[in-house]
């Protein structure tokens, strides 16, 4: 019942901040975006005909094969998603850690009979569960209004929000861990921002550790790529699982789950320590 209670405040907080409603907002804008722009004509199986943001297309004589067709535009769609998805969820959960840091709010939560290891991971859990429902809603919209105007129905594109949750999990963990250290909302947001874009360039450490002038700075590109989240190579096999052609590696997501993972450790762990 005490997991519960936080699960609840955590979403109360996110609908008081209306952080809850600006992610639906957006999604709901994409969505709608979506439904209205794409349009396609299907004759026998074959894309014959369609029109994409008000601009018409005409294949001549038989065009590909619909499955063809909208499994790699949902591949383009995944990895559009796969951006959108963790940077909206970062901006609405940014705040949960140094607001519950806040005189009265602490007050209030360690005066009742409940530890402050279960206090900060049931925050976590429920940070989890407001962010899997509102990717739910942005990939399942984006999959029932492809799936309903082509009758194609991939689910490999659904089963992609998973790869999606998974990254997303690992920046949450990092950010309860700055949110604990600093009690700060803009570092909480930023920093995980700025991890996300230091990661993608990690990707080519191998060309970028072979152009350093001394041996220790090959040795931290490198380091500094085994540690972080593997936020490029996540998203290369996300595009591909959609598209059918490989599933996703098994390193670089358990790498990105350690990331996290240890994150949240230390933060729990930096959490008992605090003075409040």
């Amino acid at each position: 019942m005490k997991t519960w209670a936080l699960i609840v405040d955590t979403w109360r907080e996110a609908l008081a901040r209306y952080t809850l409603l600006g992610f639906l907002a957006v999604s709901s804008l994409f969505l709608l975006i979506l439904t209205f722009a794409l349009n396609l004509d299907i004759v026998d199986g074959a894309l014959a005909a369609g029109t994409l943001f008000g601009k018409a297309f005409d294949l001549p004589g038989k065009g590909p094969a619909i499955d063809t067709v909208v499994v790699t535009g949902q591949s383009v769609f995944a990895g559009m998603l796969y951006v959108l998805g963790v940077f909206l969820a970062v901006f609405a959960t940014g705040s949960q850690v140094p607001n519950l840091q806040h005189r009265g709010t602490v007050d209030l939560y360690v005066t009742r009979p409940i530890g402050r290891t279960h206090l900060l991971l049931g925050r976590f859990l429920g940070a989890a569960t407001l962010v899997t429902a509102n990717l739910l809603f942005l990939c399942g919209g984006v999959f029932v209004v492809i799936s309903l105007k082509t009758h194609v129905w991939n689910a490999r594109f659904l089963a992609a929000s998973g790869l999606i949750l998974t990254v997303f999990l690992s920046y949450l963990g990092f950010m309860y861990l700055i949110g604990v250290l600093t009690s700060s909302t803009p570092l909480s947001i930023m920093l995980p921002y700025a991890l996300y874009l230091l990661s993608l360039p990690l990707a080519a450490h191998d060309r970028v550790a072979a152009a350093m002038d001394s041996r220790l700075a090959a040795s931290t590109i490198h380091t500094l790529y085994w540690v972080f989240p593997k936020t490029a190579e996540i998203g290369r096999d996300l595009t591909t699982y959609v598209l059918g052609k490989a599933t996703p590696a098994f390193v670089p997501l358990a790498t990105t789950v350690m990331f996290g993972a240890a994150c949240l450790a230390v933060a729990v762990v930096a959490f008992n320590r605090k003075n409040f």
